[in-house]
């Protein structure tokens, strides 16, 4: 959609029935959609969507355009307004998703529209994540918008289990989505295509939308609202574990975003069918469920898939089988766990919270493991993983014995270290004050001399490899060299920026300063941002953002590509940053997901990403999902000061400690 498109539709949502200018008469492309073109007309009609004017000055509605996920909530806004279907979000409502709506990229014009439908739970957290991508607007597809408009009608009509949907693509349609494709199917609202395919993956165009939002438009004009569940989150997701102590219920639920846990008791209302309440005791393993809930408060749980119907086996825990997976440890957080896998895959598991973990045949502690990712541990991992839950189950991680540590290749090399890739770890050691070096069997005269040569062999592409010999304080003072005879295809220039002015680069790992391009590119990622990012850096050049990132103390490791001895691309990402915390949000309390804004000095707030890996301790407390909610309120109410963070390659922190 042209920017002249966009702007006019903002405009006329965020008005409503004053966009008088903009009547529906006259469009003139509509003729060769004449299946919609009642529906546009009845739209603009009623100032719910409108169009605007091309080139040669002929009013055009843009019926093929797809929509986007903010004009989506806007287009659902303006209709429960003007139905008077619900009553209108306050100030004080916007303000309480502020915050979530910026970190997220929601445009300033829309977040009223996506705050009203965030506070009557039509959008959830995980919707929003949906929105942007690096600041561009993306388009909504058509089981997204039946799920919004499906539940922005569920706070009158009632929604089932979807079960009656029968599309012929009905299985593409998610467990969540079903119930609001149903709700729209049976009030005529949502129809297939000329193969009877619903598409939900498909995006959904203006005049599609049209027609959506004009019979949602007639039906709530017809309904008066009184489900008491309005404002409600409908949360839907597959039953990982069921468990009653005393009257009071554990489930787990595996979700889209993850396992989330909710707390009922013996009265919480539990329906099959959205009729039969059967309680608490009628939840099964393996069932798919709704959970209406306001953050630890149900209101109900709708089973919409009854996965076991013989009630002398719901609720075992022999529901379903076991499955294997076997890999190389990559990391480990408080819930999860990343294996390299056999096919060479990186593959992340839930961990169950009844799950059996040993280390080296040791009972062991999800921390334990995540200790091993710091420590950059080598192991081995099995898992039994739940087909029905796909949580892992059992947890078995065998730490294997290192790599010969004193012989490999050179991979950098100064005054002080030398470091050496053997097997797949690189190990990195200090020299001790006298050394000697030899390469290819010859003595070589002094340090300078050996770096020399490791230099040159270094420009031409070639490497050593070199065997050490170590002190008894395991320093340096012996390097038997041997240099290659052929190029390194795999030869790169990676390590943290020691020296940068623009014109020349110098990176940890070698004493070579290495000329920079004057056309050279720039990619480096900052937090949640890049390098790009025009609010942030004032639309400086990359080697201004990038001389600005040094002079606030931050760390940035790159990777350089060099040609014909200079290097045309800069790419890499910020590894450490210190400043003050000024803000925070908390997406997902229960798998420790949120942002945090850090004000470093001379470039302003840097909002970065925090997950159940990173570590956070602030003023000697260690926050986990128990305690991160307190965080947030403090840092919202009293800026924290001397705050380091250390990041992966992603930008997500590893460490937040002032």
């Amino acid at each position: 959609m042209k920017k002249y498109a966009f702007a006019a539709l903002t405009i006329a949502c965020c008005t409503a029935f004053s966009s008088i200018g903009y009547a529906a008469s006259g469009f003139a492309d509509i003729n060769n959609i004449p299946w919609a073109t009642t529906y546009i007309n009845s739209v603009a009609d009623k100032g719910l969507m409108v169009g605007d004017y091309n080139k040669a000055g002929k009013k055009v509605f843009r019926g093929k355009d797809n929509m986007t996920y903010t004009e989506a909530a806007q287009l659902i806004y303006t209709i429960v307004k003007s139905t008077g279907f619900s009553d209108d979000i306050t100030e004080t409502g916007i303000q309480k998703y502020t915050m979530e709506m910026n970190s997220e990229g929601v445009p300033a014009w829309g977040q009223k529209a996506v705050a009203f439908c965030r506070e009557k739970g039509i959008i959830t957290s995980y919707n929003l994540t949906k929105f942007t991508t690096n600041g561009k607007s993306n388009n909504i597809t058509r089981e997204d918008m039946a799920v919004f408009f499906g539940k922005a009608l569920a706070v009158v009509y009632p929604v089932s289990s979807g079960t009656s949907l029968s599309f012929s693509d009905t299985a593409s349609i998610s467990a969540e989505a079903k119930p609001y494709v149903e709700l729209l199917n049976v009030n005529g609202i949502v129809s297939g295509d000329n193969n009877n395919k619903f598409n939900p993956s498909a995006n959904i165009t203006r005049a599609e939308v049209a027609v959506l939002a004009s019979k949602t438009y007639d039906l709530m004009k017809k309904g008066i609202p009184t489900n008491s569940e309005s404002g409600y989150t409908q949360t839907t997701g597959v039953v990982a574990s069921i468990a009653e102590t005393n009257g009071t219920w554990l489930l787990r639920i595996l979700t889209a975003n993850g396992t989330e846990g909710f707390v009922l008791d013996n009265s919480t209302p539990v329906y099959i069918n959205s009729t039969n309440n059967v309680g608490p005791k009628g939840i099964g393993l393996g069932d798919t469920v709704q959970v209406s809930h306001y953050n630890a408060e149900i209101a109900k749980v709708t089973i919409t898939k009854d996965a076991v119907v013989d009630a002398n086996i719901v609720n075992r825990q022999d529901y379903g089988k076991t499955i294997t997976d076997k890999g190389e440890f990559i990391s480990a957080g408080n819930y999860s766990i990343k294996i390299l896998d056999k096919s060479n895959r990186e593959v992340s598991y839930v961990i169950a919270t009844d799950a059996k973990i040993t280390l080296d045949g040791k009972t062991a502690t999800m921390r334990q493991l995540s200790d091993m990712s710091r420590k950059k541990s080598t192991a081995y991992v099995v898992l039994e993983i739940s087909s029905t839950t796909n949580e892992a189950t059992k947890v078995e991680v065998t730490e294997k014995e290192a790599s010969v540590k004193n012989e490999g290749k050179i991979t950098a090399l100064n005054r002080k270290k030398i470091s050496i890739l053997s097997g797949s770890k690189t190990y990195t050691y200090d020299f001790a004050d006298d050394v000697t070096y030899k390469l290819n069997g010859n003595n070589v005269s002094s340090q300078a001399d050996f770096m020399e040569k490791y230099d040159d062999l270094d420009d031409d592409g070639k490497y050593i490899t070199a065997k050490l010999t170590f002190n008894k304080d395991d320093e340096v003072t012996k390097v038997d060299g041997t240099a290659s005879n052929y190029k390194d295809e795999k030869k790169d220039y990676k390590g943290t920026i020691s020296s940068f002015n623009g014109n020349t680069i110098k990176i940890s790992g070698t004493s070579k300063k290495f000329d920079i391009a004057s056309n050279a590119k720039y990619d480096i990622t900052v937090g949640a941002t890049d390098i790009d990012d025009n609010d942030l850096f004032g639309g400086m050049d990359g080697d201004e953002a990038l001389e600005a990132l040094l002079d606030a103390n931050a760390e940035v490791y790159v990777e350089l590509t060099v040609k014909n001895s200079e290097v045309t691309k800069i790419s890499g990402y910020v590894s450490r940053a210190e400043g003050t915390l000024t803000s925070m949000t908390v997406s997902n309390a229960s798998r420790l997901r949120g942002s945090f804004w850090l004000d470093m000095k001379g470039i302003g707030d840097v909002e970065f990403k925090f997950d159940s890996d990173t570590r956070i301790s602030i003023d000697g407390t260690t926050y986990d999902e128990e305690n991160i909610e307190s965080l947030k309120k403090s840092i919202n109410k009293n800026e924290v000061e001397d705050v380091t963070v250390k990041f992966d390659a992603d930008g997500v922190a590893e460490s937040v400690k002032d």
